[in-house]
């Protein structure tokens, strides 16, 4: 399984053509990725069946200069600030083969529990919410849908997942820190409800974003019982990546609803 530790900042059509760029190779290519990324500036991201202006308020975004991005997993909106995003993308066996979505997405999870566990935040998998939730416009961290992960009975990571019959693809976020007002103005949400049912990592333990990225590392290496080996996009790759961000800059697919 390969490893992509970025420290440099991406922007938020990057950063989605990276994984989707990822997901197409794994079709053709029994591989694995763990990727750990951050956005260049304040993202709004919602999922491939919302639609655009139920899932953000794009006059507020735009007038703040913020990105606003359709993924192409499902799920519903987030704000992409303070945190740390991960991405799981394979066709390994260990991931994928008779995993189903459900079944994936609690593999994943488990492994995220543990790295919280490593750094001393008792996080656990939910049990979710009432599914009328999940038909709502609420934001992502509004609500927990099951096996995701929790604190005290508030959500601490959201994630999405895409999968077909070769390869799946789970990205999420880790809050670190949380602007309230932000998330709820640009995801057309409340203050008070974001702030009863999310809490960032920072809000129960200071912790610098490396520890944080080494504990992910350390966790997973454990799942799959072995180390990762770097990996590096060719210059055709970068251009491959490149032709797939015009999509995800384009009104075509960010209005695709």
């Amino acid at each position: 399984m390969f490893l992509i530790l970025e420290t440099k900042s991406n922007s938020a059509s990057k950063n989605m053509a990276i994984d989707e760029y990822l997901f197409n190779y794994c079709q053709t290519n029994k591989a694995g990725f763990l990727r750990i990324y951050s956005w260049d500036k304040p993202s709004f991201s919602y999922g491939v069946s919302q639609k655009t202006q139920k899932a953000i308020n794009l006059d507020y975004i735009k007038q703040n200069n913020y990105s606003y991005i359709r993924r192409i997993t499902g799920g519903k909106t987030v704000l992409h600030n303070d945190e740390i995003t991960y991405s799981v993308i394979s066709s390994e066996d260990i991931f994928y083969a008779d995993n189903d979505l459900y079944k994936s997405y609690m593999l994943i999870a488990k492994v995220l529990v543990e790295a919280l566990n490593l750094v001393g935040i008792d996080a656990y998998l939910s049990k979710g919410s009432p599914p009328r939730l999940s038909k709502t416009n609420m934001p992502c961290f509004s609500f927990p849908t099951p096996n995701e992960i929790e604190y005290k009975g508030k959500k601490l990571i959201g994630s999405a997942q895409k999968r077909n019959n070769k390869a799946l693809l789970q990205h999420g976020s880790i809050p670190l820190s949380m602007d309230y007002s932000m998330y709820a103005d640009g995801a057309k949400s409340n203050i008070r409800l974001l702030e009863k049912t999310m809490i960032p990592l920072n809000d129960i333990k200071n912790l610098k974003k490396g520890v944080l990225i080494n504990s992910i590392v350390i966790s997973f290496e454990k799942f799959i019982r072995g180390s990762f080996d770097e990996f590096q996009f060719s210059n055709s790759q970068i251009e491959e990546i490149s032709q797939i961000e015009k999509k995800y800059k384009s009104e075509e697919w960010n209005y695709l609803i």
